[in-house]
């Protein structure tokens, strides 16, 4: 059963998709930045662990040149550096 949207735009958030996962048995979001990343083949696995960083820290801009696939720690110190990479 589908209950409220499965589209969801919200200012605060990025922009999903809310998708049934049968092998978790449950509902999970789908970022539509993950989307355009998988698409142009920057990532290769929906739910892999790698992060998709914007480029530009814009997160509607989701042209596929301002996508890049990164790591979770270092893209965690990138932000928490101001923007420096480590």
């Amino acid at each position: 059963m589908i209950v409220g949207s499965r589209i969801e735009f919200d200012i605060e958030h990025y922009p999903r998709i809310r998708a049934w996962d049968s092998e978790v048995g449950h509902d999970r979001y789908l970022y539509l930045h993950r989307l355009v990343a998988y698409a142009h083949g920057e990532i290769d696995d929906l739910w892999t662990d790698l992060e998709v960083h914007h480029v530009d820290h814009d997160r509607w801009n989701n042209q596929p040149e301002n996508l890049e696939a990164r790591e979770p720690e270092p893209h965690a110190d990138y932000h928490l550096n101001g923007g420096e990479l480590a």
